[in-house]
């Protein structure tokens, strides 16, 4: 499954989710390969989601990888080093924003990653 409008709409109703994000205030941008998804939150509440370029543009916190690499990542059991995102920038060149807010809500992101892998799991 690569429709992350998808995943960001389930991961609003996931109490983990929600309370590592609750108070972001700003723009998320993920791309897969050559499709990409912008989002706006306001206090960690999800505004908007829909498709978007692949250029992050003013994002605050925005994740870049091929296919490839996001197939990695959303396996139900990830190869070594793709098993969180600092790792898979680090280890296996997954782009990060280099920001505060990308480490303030790194948890929150990380679990976006399980629901993701969860979500492949179950077919959606």
């Amino acid at each position: 499954m690569h429709d992350f409008a998808k995943v960001l709409n389930t991961a609003t109703e996931d109490f983990e989710f929600s309370r590592e994000i609750r108070y972001y205030s700003g723009k998320l941008h993920v791309a897969i390969g050559d499709k990409a998804w912008l989002a706006e939150y306001d206090d960690g509440k999800l505004i908007t989601v829909g498709p978007s370029t692949t250029d992050p543009g003013d994002a605050a916190i925005w994740i870049k990888g091929t296919e490839e690499q996001w197939n990695d990542m959303t396996a139900e059991y990830p190869r070594p080093f793709f098993q969180s995102l600092q790792s898979s920038s680090a280890k296996h060149g997954v782009l990060l924003s280099n920001t505060n807010q990308l480490y303030a809500y790194l948890p929150a992101l990380n679990r976006l990653m399980q629901i993701f892998r969860q979500l492949n799991r179950e077919g959606a």
